[in-house]
Parts: C-alpha cells; structure tokens; sequence
C-alpha cells in the first residue's frame, strides 16, 4: 500500500499536466528512475523486481494532486508565474519508512524534477519536498478489515510470478518477494540453503514462516 499526494501552487499547471505529473509518481513509473539514483540509494546491480508483486502493489498505490490557492513559502505567497514548487507526501507501512525513504524521495525529486522546465533547479533551490510517513501497525484496513505487516507480506508472497533461474550465478531470489540481486540487503543460512532478501522485513516474515512450520 502506498498512497502519494502532491501539492502543488494552483494555475502552475494545467489539467492535461497535472495528469501526467500524477501518472509520472505511480511505483511502476517511480522504479524506472532506479539505474539513475543506483548510487544514492545503494542499489545493487542487475536487482529486478518481481512483476506479480509490482502487479500487486500498483492496485493498492493511489496517487492524488491537490492545487492549493494560498501558498506561503519563504515567507511570502506563490504565485503561478513563478517556477513551481511541489510537496510530496507519501504514506507506506511503518516498518517500511525508513528503508524506502531513500528510494522514495530520490525517484520522486527525479520525477519531478523532469518536468520542471529547468531539471536540475531542485538540486540548488527547495522546489522539491518529500515527505516519508509510516503507516502505524493497525492503522491501513482494505476489504473491509486491517491489513496489518504480516497479511501484507502473505499478500505480497502470494502474488509472486514464477521466477526464472537467474543467469548470475552469484544472484540469489528474495523467498518472500521474489526480488533478485547478487547483493541482498540480508543473508539467511537454514538447513544448507542461503536465501536472500531485500529488506529486513521480509527476512523476518520469512524466519516467521520458518517458526510456524512443523517439526520434521
């Protein structure tokens, strides 16, 4: 689950634009913008994630843009002649706040910053924000209920594709998200086999799994 508001100055946009602007903040478009902020987010190499789990987590990413009338900023009111200025505010899981924080707001000022007349305007002046809130266990419901960390990661697991073996021979498959890379943020040895993953998260869920599972 990831819902995104961005606001921006009313009259900077038009209709047309803040459509694509809105189009251009979905995760499936935010993960294109990976290979280009690798460094700043310590992504590993040839990483790839699982298709039936971005299928999964583009239903529930809702993306939303708010024309705001009065807008003071550096003390004085914005007005729709000048460059835009643009505050994202992005909600996801609380345990996963800070490990995406860094992907969220580097894809997201790229974003951005693409349709900004001048692109590279948000590295020297603050026409950019971003904002990284975590949902607090209990607090994100769906179908009716709560959706807490666990059915979440059960949902994610169950909506993995079949996952080809991977031509690195060094590049091992997240058990629980399906993602792969040759550099995994952690590293599990059980009974002779290692798995990786990409977050903590799921190597929790995973050894989780492992606790439920009967004696053999």
């Amino acid at each position: 689950m990831m819902f995104l508001e961005l606001f921006v100055p009313r009259g900077t946009y038009s209709d047309e634009q803040l459509r694509r602007l809105a189009e251009s903040l979905t995760m499936k478009r935010l993960l294109t913008h990976v290979d280009a902020i690798r460094d700043v987010i310590g992504a590993a190499e040839g990483s790839s994630a699982n298709p039936g789990v971005l299928d999964l987590l583009e239903s529930i990413n809702h993306v939303v843009v708010h024309e705001i009338g009065t807008w003071i900023a550096g003390g004085r009111a914005l007005t729709p002649a000048e460059p835009p200025r643009h505050v994202a505010r992005v909600y996801v899981p609380g345990p996963w706040r800070k490990p995406m924080s860094p992907f969220l707001i580097a894809a997201i000022t790229r974003a951005l910053a693409q349709a900004d007349p001048e692109p590279e305007r948000c590295r020297r002046e603050p026409s950019v924000e971003v904002h990284v809130i975590g949902v607090p266990e209990g607090g994100y419901g769906v179908f009716g209920r709560i959706v807490g960390q666990t059915e979440l990661m059960e949902m994610i697991s169950d909506a993995k594709t079949d996952i080809p073996v991977p031509d690195d021979p060094n590049a091992l498959v997240d058990p629980v998200c399906g993602m792969v890379a040759s550099d995994m943020v952690a590293i599990l040895e059980h009974e002779g086999t290692t798995y990786g993953f990409c977050s903590p998260g799921c190597r929790r869920h995973f050894i989780g799994r492992l606790a439920g599972e009967p004696a053999r």
